[in-house]
């Protein structure tokens, strides 16, 4: 059976590992200026995960070394402080996912191509007389958003939504076809030939990875979590009591990214 801080390493190994593929295939520094700072903001939340972890970790086995605390107060002790580190992971998890979010509006913005200036009524005209001939308009319009032209640049505008809902589609099966659109406009801006686009739709792709990487890093630290409080026999209370001021408060965990002191021997 592993060690708690074995299987600890274990797991926050696996995050290290996918946090340096995703700087490996989306260097921050080479993203457009417009949702840089947001990414950067994420992946420093990313981080700090790891921290919080550590240090939970190892006022843990500082409360376990305190030979002059009753069972009982250990244990709530314990409770709370995991509860702190959870609260704070949270926290942090959020962040990255809300960063990454408008980190990726603001590139697919950058991304899309813009229509030439007296070009949208012929564009209309031409967007119409290729999707009212199409029996699937969904999957048209998906196809269209891939030209970097003036019919693509207007089917991913509001235009194109409207066009289907007057097709009779429902804002469900809008919703559902967004993601391929979008993916299939910005996979355009790729293999086009403006260097400012293709560098936002590249970026697009960084917001995406940095939103999974949040996810997989808040799942893996409540595995973390789980495990510490099976290790320490302080498991979640249901319904917690507020704490008896008389009592002394636990130890609250670090939430930033700084050097820890010294670390106590881990079992």
């Amino acid at each position: 059976m592993l060690k708690i801080s074995e299987e600890i390493e274990i797991i926050l190994n696996g995050v290290d590992q996918a946090m340096t593929r995703h700087n490996e295939e989306h260097p921050t520094g080479q993203l457009p200026a417009d949702g840089r700072s947001q990414i950067s903001t994420a992946l420093t939340a990313i981080r700090a995960v790891r921290t919080i972890l550590n240090s939970a970790h190892d006022e843990l086995e500082k409360l376990r070394l305190n030979d002059t605390l009753y069972p009982e107060g250990r244990k709530r002790m314990m409770t709370e402080l995991l509860d702190d580190a959870e609260e704070k992971i949270n926290q942090k998890v959020s962040t990255a996912d809300a960063n990454a979010t408008i980190a990726r509006a603001s590139f697919v913005v950058g991304a899309m191509p813009q229509m030439s200036k007296g070009r949208d009524l012929i564009a209309r005209e031409d967007a119409r007389l290729i999707l009212d001939a199409s029996k699937d308009p969904i999957s048209m319009i998906t196809h269209l958003a891939q030209r970097q032209d003036d019919v693509g640049a207007l089917v991913v505008t509001q235009w194109g939504a409207d066009y289907l809902r007057a097709r009779g589609h429902d804002d469900h099966e809008l919703k559902n076809a967004q993601a391929a659109i979008i993916g299939m406009a910005l996979n355009g801006a790729q293999q086009g030939g403006d260097s400012g686009r293709a560098a936002a739709a590249r970026g697009a792709l960084a917001a995406d990875s940095v939103a999974g990487l949040a996810g997989a890093t808040g799942q893996a630290a409540r595995s973390v979590l789980s495990s510490m409080r099976d290790h320490y026999g302080a498991p979640r209370q249901r319904s917690p009591k507020p704490r008896d001021p008389r009592r002394p408060a636990a130890p609250t965990v670090l939430g930033e990214e700084i050097t820890l002191g010294p670390v106590v021997p881990r079992y």
